[in-house]
């Protein structure tokens, strides 16, 4: 088992935010309390602590449970934040990753892709430049670079390369050390989250691109183009995805408390 620096999520997530142009994310003041997480629009929640075997329960109302691949639920379990209860470990050399079924619920328009994460920086021979967190191929995805820095994108306004948007956040996500990523797109503007607060914007519009491809947490999986890449190699907790663009409160309102 890995083990990783929990301490960090207390400065993290209690952060004022992340500054334009700053070296990392963080700073003393604490933020305002947060309210509790909504579940309106919730089509996805994938917590990790009813697992048992290769299926990764979905706390959401439509139960899309999603199927651990090239490990299990027990071999993946880990503790969690402090407060919550367990998470899983994933190691990108052994490609392990989770697959979500394809579901008419999964094509959002308007979105929030988001999870609490921990990554060790660890590359491998299919990292290609990031770690995915959760991705829709060809539709949303919210990533970590190898610079550190969080990714947010998608197809917004058709389905072909033209329509290919994204956003790096201002601020770097440290590794082994719990932070809150998000990713928001209100049908006029793309946002990145890290720890409840902006780290950037920028104005999009258009559709969300609705197609049959999978959705994967913790790796790019479309089989129809032979990429299966960017394993994820850490640990990963609360996914959650969202039919409508949260607020600024309700991102918070994810945060554990």
């Amino acid at each position: 088992m890995r083990w990783f620096n929990v301490t960090g999520i207390f400065a993290g997530l209690c952060s004022l935010g992340v500054l334009a142009g700053s070296a990392a994310v963080g700073s003393a003041h604490a933020a305002p309390a947060t309210a509790a997480p909504t579940t309106v629009g919730l089509v996805l929640n994938y917590t990790f602590d009813n697992d048992t075997g290769v299926v990764a329960r979905d706390a959401a109302p439509r139960a899309i449970h999603g199927t651990y691949v090239n490990t299990t639920a027990a071999e993946a379990r880990s503790a969690g934040v402090p407060g919550r209860s367990w998470a899983i470990t994933l190691t990108g050399a052994e490609q392990q990753y989770l697959s979500v079924p394809e579901r008419d619920a999964l094509d959002v328009d308007r979105f929030t892709a988001a999870a609490l994460i921990s990554y060790t920086g660890i590359e491998n021979d299919h990292t290609f430049g990031r770690w995915e967190v959760l991705e829709k191929a060809d539709a949303y995805w919210i990533n970590v670079r190898t610079n550190g820095r969080v990714r947010v994108g998608g197809f917004f306004g058709g389905c072909t390369s033209a329509a290919w948007k994204y956003l790096d956040s201002n601020g770097v996500v440290a590794t082994n050390t719990w932070t809150h990523v998000a990713a928001t797109y209100n049908g006029a503007r793309l946002t990145v989250w890290i720890n409840g607060w902006r780290s950037g914007s920028m104005p999009v519009t258009g559709r969300t691109c609705s197609n049959n491809r999978p959705l994967a947490v913790g790796a790019k999986n479309y089989p129809a183009a032979g990429l299966l890449e960017a394993f994820w190699d850490g640990q990963i907790d609360d996914v959650r995805l969202y039919r409508r663009a949260l607020t600024a409160t309700q991102i918070r309102g994810l945060l554990p408390s």
